[in-house]
């Protein structure tokens, strides 16, 4: 069986990704593919992972994959919470982002007899930091880790993906940058699913709406409706022309508010991001998806 978890991040989809597979829960069955609603395993794999601390599990394996994918036909499952590699309070190192990435490989050996995926968002640090340091998506870092010892150059997704690698040798890690996710929402649904590249599925364009007024969303809708456009290819031209005509500014545009942070500041982190996703995107055993 292969194992898919998705790790967040913090700030990010906020559990949309998830909640828009559920939609596709009874269809995804009866290919084989297992979408269990949260509850059914956050806890169990918490408790599991932290008890064996990074130990193969034995007795436990059986009980996880019995609360996971009961049906026996289930060749593959997904598996989300933006807590699985740490809370939001501790996302932020003195040194690094996700200074617990390695703890990833808890969670794979929870399940050792089986392959194991790892998915996640990427994020532009310069808003990032800030929904992560407001609280946004919990308890907030405390103001000590911004206090000292922290460079700009040491929040690279980079270090988080090559330390989530090491920890779990030969899984693949699929990842996307948050900031084109409204884009490519239907291949991230696809990706983590692993349903063929044609096929369609509910909630494609739930990230869409998020970002898009209500008024441009209902002409997106009925212009994909009215001439039936099934290709995925135009299906994606026709979101990008309608978000670039509808897309709400406040939706789209970070609101960066951290003292002694400048236009310069966000400038540099933003170029820094961009070549870190370009090593990113050559690292082996990952895939990058993008528009």
């Amino acid at each position: 069986m292969n194992i898919v978890f998705h790790l967040g991040a913090h700030c990010t989809d906020g559990g949309l990704l998830i909640r828009s597979l559920l939609q596709n829960r009874v269809r995804l069955a009866e290919v084989g593919v297992g979408v269990p609603g949260p509850l059914a395993y956050r806890e169990v794999l918490g408790e599991t992972s932290t008890r064996l601390r990074g130990e193969a599990a034995s007795d436990d394996e059986a009980l996880i994959l019995d609360s996971i994918a009961p049906d026996p036909a289930t060749e593959r499952v997904i598996l989300s919470n933006d807590n699985f590699l740490c809370r939001a309070g501790v996302a932020l190192g003195a040194d690094c982002l996700y200074p617990k990435a390695a703890k990833s490989a808890w969670l794979r050996q929870c399940l050792p007899s089986h392959q194991v995926e790892f998915a996640f968002a990427l994020r532009n640090p310069a808003g990032f930091l800030p929904d992560l340091l407001s609280g946004r998506a919990g308890q907030p870092p405390g103001d000590e880790v911004l206090a000292d010892g922290l460079w700009l150059d040491d929040l690279k997704w980079s270090d988080v993906v090559r330390r989530i690698a090491q920890a779990n040798p030969g899984c693949p890690i699929t990842l996307w940058c948050h900031e084109d996710t409204p884009f490519i929402w239907p291949d991230i649904q696809r990706a983590l699913t692993g349903v063929d590249d044609a096929e369609r599925l509910e909630g494609e364009l739930d990230m869409v709406e998020t970002i898009m007024s209500a008024e441009g969303f209902a002409r997106l809708e009925a212009f994909l409706g009215a001439r039936e456009v099934s290709n995925p290819t135009k299906r994606h031209r026709a979101i990008v022309a309608f978000l670039e005509a509808h897309a709400m500014a406040d939706a789209i545009e970070d609101e960066i508010d951290l003292p002694g942070w400048t236009e310069e500041t966000v400038a540099t982190l933003t170029g820094m991001y961009e070549a870190d996703v370009e090593c990113i995107a050559g690292m082996p055993g990952v895939t990058l998806l993008s528009p």
